[in-house]
């Protein structure tokens, strides 16, 4: 039997042993894939694993009204995300060196994001600010290589008394 075939059957699990250790450490990956999905509109329960998903640093700032988890990038880029006392994200902000992944900060927002910024890039040339107030969303975005800000919300779920300002 060729060396390959027989590392194909220690993968697969001839032993039985092995293929329960393989399927432990996939089923982990999957788990742990799925906790890193706090974005707008989710929960605070998972803001840690946007930390880890982006390899970044936490910290948490008490706003009164609201708590911000703020995550420095390595890469130079700090993303801050907006939670009600109720534990919903409901504003996300950036800034730095690169834009940070807007599928993973955005969530179940991020296909109608992506279908609005879609059609206002059809619409216009050349590169300029990126301004969207669509039904649940409100989307904007700058700057300049190396030097890029942004922020989106939801306004049906920012608290009482927390104006769009204070989202930055």
């Amino acid at each position: 039997m060729s060396k390959a075939m027989r590392n194909l059957f220690v993968l697969t699990g001839v032993n039985g042993r092995t293929s329960l250790v393989v399927l432990h450490a996939l089923l982990m990956v999957f788990a742990l894939s799925l906790s890193a999905s706090a974005s707008l509109g989710g929960s605070t329960d998972s803001v840690e694993g946007d930390a880890l998903h982006a390899n970044g640093s936490l910290r948490v700032q008490d706003a009164g009204r609201y708590t911000i988890y703020e995550i420095k990038i390595s890469s130079w880029t700090t993303v801050r995300e907006f939670v009600s006392p109720a534990g919903v994200v409901f504003g996300v902000a950036w800034e730095g060196r690169f834009v940070p992944d807007l599928k993973q900060l955005l969530g179940t927002y991020f296909q109608n994001y992506s279908a609005a910024a879609q059609a206002e890039k059809s619409k216009s040339f050349g590169r300029r600010p990126l301004r969207m107030r669509l039904a649940g969303l409100v989307f904007e975005t700058g700057g300049h290589m190396g030097s890029y800000y942004g922020r989106a919300y939801d306004p049906q779920i920012v608290p009482e008394k927390v104006a769009e300002q204070e989202i930055y």
